[in-house]
């Protein structure tokens, strides 16, 4: 990638009209960008008519004028104030025209150093940005998983990346781990992953050194509907876990085959061709903390949604915009970061 040096330079040896037509593309290009912002503010703001209020959630409410463009709210329940933003990753942001240039960044798997250095901002920020974005993507993940599902879990080291107050020896070797079953403490992370035939996809986080029956009803939460068909390999969890659940119909693949002899429908394609997906995208991170990885997991599943989409970054605006609790999300996030404890 050219350096701002280089494309001065670059710059520098085109004739005085190329320079002026280039800058006034430049220009027209950044307004545009910073508008996307505003009209989907505008666009919210219409469709809400009245935005609940994000502290008490009561829908009794009124205009109270218009603050920097903003358009302000006052509960009657509560007597707090609010904006639109409010509750948003958005509310309280001082360098909001940033925040596309931000999200192209991430949507191109910088590193939050990189995507720091390139739009201008402290590599503190460049975090606490993307968590802002990725607790928005928390309200996102699918409710229900229906009809045929392919279920299995993608085991992962426990990473304390970043940690000062590591309890253990550090390993030479992200890869270098054992299962450690005599250890009282879980040294892996199971990634809980089901995908709809339909592409849909959930991931859910748990710290365990072997998945059992209990976690994987956690993990799922009541999500699976009656009569689903879950497909999984022979891991004893998930026989007894279908066992206690009566209503769902339970089809075994043979983990060396990946498909059933006798029904070639009935596969575990889809979920291994996820987690090979998966693997890579958290390879571009070069390992991802264990308490920040259930954010990461979302964030991935909600790019496999926008993959093929031509306005993505609308479509992320519009997601945060929409997600009124995310900033409360990020405050529980940084005091007590994401639990994957079930």
């Amino acid at each position: 990638m050219k350096t701002k040096e280089d494309i001065k330079l670059e710059f520098a040896k085109l004739s005085a009209i190329d320079q002026e037509q280039l800058l006034d593309e430049l220009l027209r290009d950044y307004e545009t960008r910073g508008q996307i912002l505003e009209t989907l503010t505008d666009e919210i703001q219409k469709r809400n008519k009245k935005k609940p209020c994000p502290h008490c959630a009561s829908e009794i409410v009124y205009k109270r004028g218009k603050q920097k463009g903003v358009q302000m709210y006052k509960c009657r329940s509560c007597n707090k104030w609010y904006s639109e933003t409010t509750g948003t990753p958005l509310w309280d942001i001082k360098l909001k025209n940033k925040w596309q240039s931000y999200l192209r960044c991430m949507e191109q798997g910088m590193s939050i150093k990189k995507t720091a250095k390139e739009i201008g901002i402290s590599i503190q920020t460049s975090f606490d940005w993307r968590h802002k974005i990725l607790s928005s993507l928390a309200g996102f993940t699918p409710e229900t998983l229906s009809e045929v599902v392919e279920c299995d879990e993608l085991e992962l080291a426990l990473s304390n990346k970043g940690s000062r107050n590591l309890k253990r020896k550090p390993r030479k070797r992200g890869s270098d781990f054992k299962r450690n079953e005599a250890s009282s403490e879980p040294t892996v992370v199971q990634v809980v992953t089901a995908v709809q035939r339909n592409g849909e996809k959930y991931l859910k986080a748990v710290e365990s050194k072997r998945l059992s029956a209990d976690e994987i009803a956690k993990a799922f939460n009541g999500r699976l509907k009656d009569k689903t068909t879950l497909i999984t390999d022979k891991h004893p969890s998930y026989k007894l876990f279908t066992k206690k659940n009566p209503t769902l119909k339970h089809k075994l693949v043979e983990a060396k085959q990946y498909v059933s002899k006798n029904d070639k429908n009935v596969h575990l394609q889809h979920v291994n061709n996820t987690h090979s997906q998966l693997r890579s995208f958290l390879n571009k991170f070069n390992g991802v903390s264990s308490k920040y990885l259930q954010n990461y997991l979302n964030w991935f599943a909600y790019g496999s949604k926008l993959s093929g989409t031509k306005e993505t970054i609308k479509l992320w605006l519009t997601t945060i915009l929409a997600s009124p609790q995310a900033y409360h999300l990020f405050l529980q996030f940084k005091e007590n970061a994401v639990n994957i404890r079930t």
